[in-house]
């Protein structure tokens, strides 16, 4: 038994169904557990969405962008309005005007692990400001473990000017240590009428759908395994970042109010999962070779340099396919610390652009 448990395995990412299928999205889910359909009028529901008010975004050589909770409001038609609106000076700071946008958010309300999370909303018409379906998993603010304590999910950023769609990861806490990754799209006709965005999480991916077709998937800065609430909010910025042709442009080519619609928000269970550490389908792989096995408070890791270009993302994941450490980017001949790691079997996800490998190994 002891020699079954120290032979090197390994799993290739594309032909292993055990760590993540293909046709898992949209058609595995689980049951509904939580969902907003925001029927009636006037305030969102207090019992599942916290709303904030403060001056977001601040800027102290032009007018700042409040969020405030008379613009999130329930329209009669059962959607939810995030409205923007120009207004006065409201800090008497000597700016022109300033301008009022909505938010609101679950937490303390609605916090969950893993699942699907989804959103059908119809985006602004005018520039100036955007919108964003997003979480806030874990604590964002710890540094030094990747995104797998705590990450920053934008499922969703967009705007009224332009189709571009933002996803992106942030992590290791908004100073000096943050990171970030993400891609962008331009789906056509995503400003007409309602469409539908998706995020999977999943132990060991996240995964990304736009109207029910995969947009993309990605580990981030290493999938967080804590709970995590949702946000759907509007955001208005006059500093020079917010108002150029790459992000919201300017509002002052804006007419105001807008308003981003919102027809439901839905939470699922992930459905009939497979995890990725299932032992029945593990096939054998050289190329990847990790050392001592088992291991101490050290492990050696070093592969085939035609496997991986450049650096992968190297993840370590329990048996029940639980992301519990990131190493981010890691290169070859490297030795990643197990100080604090319990006695037991692991697994080493090696992400790189043409795939992920799993290796598994005993820590002693």
């Amino acid at each position: 038994m002891r020699n079954l448990l120290i032979i090197l395995l390994c799993i290739n990412a594309v032909a292993g169904n055990r760590i993540y299928a293909q046709d898992h999205s949209l058609k595995t889910a689980g049951d509904l557990i939580w969902s907003d359909e925001f029927d009636g009028t006037g305030v969102p529901n207090p019992a599942k969405w916290e709303r904030q008010e403060y001056n977001r975004r601040n800027n102290d050589t032009g007018p700042d962008g409040w969020w405030s909770n008379e613009d999130s409001y329930l329209d009669g038609n059962g959607n939810l309005v995030i409205r923007v609106r120009k207004i006065a000076d409201k800090n008497n700071d000597g700016d022109t005007c300033d301008f009022s946008v909505g938010m609101v958010r679950s937490k303390g309300r609605f916090e969950h692990l893993y699942g699907k999370y989804e959103i059908r909303c119809k985006l602004p018409t005018q520039p100036g400001w955007w919108v964003a379906f997003w979480m806030m998993q874990g604590n964002v603010g710890s540094v030094g473990n990747g995104g797998v304590d705590g990450t920053e999910v934008d499922i969703m950023e967009a705007f009224g000017w332009t189709d571009l769609i933002n996803s992106a990861f942030h992590w290791d806490g908004y100073g000096s240590a943050h990171k970030s990754t993400g891609r962008q799209f331009r789906p056509a006709g995503i400003r007409e009428g309602f469409h539908t965005y998706t995020l999977e999480w999943y132990p060991e991916m996240y995964v990304f759908l736009i109207d029910g077709e995969e947009t993309f998937r990605s580990i981030g800065g290493g999938v967080c395994n804590r709970n995590g609430y949702i946000k759907v909010t509007g955001e208005i910025s006059t500093e020079s970042w917010a108002i150029n042709s790459y992000w919201a442009n300017d509002p002052a080519d804006a007419v105001y109010p807008d308003s981003f619609i919102v027809d439901y928000v839905r939470v699922y269970e992930l459905g009939p999962y497979v995890p990725p550490v299932g032992t029945e389908e593990l096939k054998t792989s050289g190329g990847i070779s990790v050392w001592p096995n088992p291991a101490g408070n050290q492990l050696n890791l070093r592969w085939d340099p035609a496997q991986f270009v450049g650096e992968p993302g190297v993840t370590i994941l329990n048996t029940t396919g639980q992301v519990i450490r990131s190493f981010g980017k890691v290169g070859n001949n490297s030795s990643l610390q197990l100080n604090d790691f319990d006695r037991g079997v692991y697994f080493i996800s090696i992400q790189g652009d043409d795939g992920r490998q799993f290796v598994r190994f005993v820590k002693r």
